[in-house]
This record gives structure tokens, sequence and C-alpha cells, in this order.
């Protein structure tokens, strides 16, 4: 999946607003840590390894998020886990159930947001998961 250039758009527009400089760099891995930390450390733990609280309760344990580069050959697969999170890529995760795609829920929580002249609900939704996808190269081994 190729994401399209609204998506440069929202990102060059979160950048221009969130300061100057390096701080700059690091702001969507932040938002992306925040992200993770609310939708994703239960199952995958706080630090991605695979060991959040509830992980033990599914027949197949959450994947270990950090060694993603690590098996793909030292490169961090950047469109696979992307399109894993908003839901292109089918996983199933927990035995016979998917994990949640969070394209369609990070849509439902941006839709009632969503009063900026020319960004719209899917520009919202990408800037989340790529944000998320920047966190997940940082926690890499």
């Amino acid at each position: 999946m190729f994401l399209d250039k609204s998506c440069s758009s929202l990102f060059l527009f979160a950048v221009a607003i969130s300061g100057l400089g390096a701080a700059t760099q690091a702001q969507p891995a932040m938002i992306g840590e925040a992200l993770f930390k609310e939708n994703c450390a239960v199952c995958h733990g706080a630090a991605g390894a695979g060991d959040g609280p509830v992980a033990d309760l599914f027949a197949q344990k959450p994947r270990n998020l950090q060694l993603l580069a690590k098996e793909n050959n030292g490169a961090f697969p950047f469109s696979e886990t992307y399109q894993a999170i908003d839901g292109t890529r089918q996983i199933g995760a927990h035995g016979n159930s998917e994990m949640p795609v969070w394209g369609d829920l990070f849509a439902e929580e941006a839709n009632p947001h969503t009063f900026h002249p020319g960004i719209d609900t899917r520009e919202i939704v990408q800037g989340r998961i790529l944000s998320l996808v920047y966190y997940l190269q940082t926690v890499q081994q």
C-alpha cells in the first residue's frame, strides 16, 4: 500500500506547527509512543516485547515488536508495519481472532474532531498510524 500525497501534507503540517530544528524530528515518535502506550501496550507490553498484561490470555502470544527489523534481515519493514496497523494486511494475532484494526478505530475517534479546513479524517488516521510506525522503529533491537 502506498501512502497518498495528502499523508505527506499532513506530516509536513504537523512538523510545521510542532516547533523547530531537531525537536521536530522526534515529534512523530513521541506521539507514536503515547499512542502505543494507550492502544498497544496492553497486549504488546510497555516496551513492545509481547509481554503485556493480557498477553497470556491469548492462544498465540502477541508479537515482540522490538524484533521486526531483526526478523526482516535487519531492515525495518515500514510498509508492512503500517499495513498491519491500519488493517490492510490481515493478521491472525490471537488464535482465531484478528488484531484490532486501528485504522478503523482511529477513524471513529478522529471523525468528530475533524475541523481543520483541508484535513479530513483519513489524513488524521494516516498521521496517527505513521507516528506509531516511527515509534516502533525506535524500539528495534
